[in-house]
């Protein structure tokens, strides 16, 4: 072999080993850059797992307030149910506490969604480990929108009980019971076969809005711990 072919030989060895070593640095530049952005996303998922588990805090004293406003505001429209044919019997302000409580003990239920809407929209909920608590995340918040609608519902139904409200009883000054039903007394005037019709449905309402919301603690502690196990398990 000439002088010649082994340098031709040398110099397309070196050529290849030159462009081996591109590829190499290339292809270990990009894995880098794909690993940091997996890292980057899990890290902002964290992130975003701690907010959210703020958030739960916060929804579970929320909901305990809820559940004991409508747990009062259930036993009152019982207590107004089981006296329907003895009414007058009654005491004029214990019949206007029950009535106004019954009707008024209403809430408005105020979460935080960001949080997780942010996790939803820019894809994160898939570096989410454990599947479960993925979809537990999910259940929570459609939940949340129905509890809503609920108490939006059990708003505008009670509002239908005002006009006998405000004729049947009058209100005199004082500390409102639960902080929110102004006292009120029976004025005598006979509240009419629909307005206990109506505490009826009243009654069934707020009895499927404790459950939900009592169902609702149950899987948001299940999803505390699940959380606190991913963040854990990312560390």
């Amino acid at each position: 072999m000439s002088k010649q072919e082994k340098g031709g030989m040398r110099s397309a060895f070196h050529y290849i080993v030159e462009f081996a070593v591109i590829l190499l640095g290339i292809t270990v530049s990009v894995t880098i850059e794909k690993n940091n952005a997996r890292e980057y996303k899990r890290e902002v998922k964290d992130q975003g797992l701690t907010r959210i588990l703020d958030n739960l805090a916060q929804d579970s004293l929320d909901m305990e307030y809820n559940i004991s406003v409508h747990l009062t505001a259930k036993a009152s429209c019982q207590w107004v149910l089981d006296h329907r044919y003895d009414i007058s019997e009654q005491h004029p302000d214990t019949i206007g506490k029950n009535c106004a409580i019954c009707i008024q003990g209403q809430t408005i239920f105020v979460d935080n969604q960001e949080e997780y809407r942010t996790l939803q929209n820019s894809g994160l909920l898939e570096f989410i480990e454990n599947d479960q608590m993925a979809r537990a995340l999910q259940t929570k918040y459609a939940q949340h929108d129905f509890i809503k609608k609920l108490e939006s519902y059990l708003l505008d139904f009670a509002a239908e009980q005002h006009p006998d409200l405000f004729r049947c009883l009058s209100s005199y000054p004082g500390v409102p019971f639960y902080k929110k039903a102004p006292l009120r007394r029976w004025n005598g005037t006979d509240f009419g076969a629909p307005f206990f019709e109506r505490t009826l449905e009243l009654i069934t309402m707020h009895d499927m809005y404790i459950q939900m919301m009592q169902d609702r603690l149950t899987g948001d502690t299940q999803l505390k711990n699940w959380i606190r196990a991913e963040l854990g398990a990312g560390k």
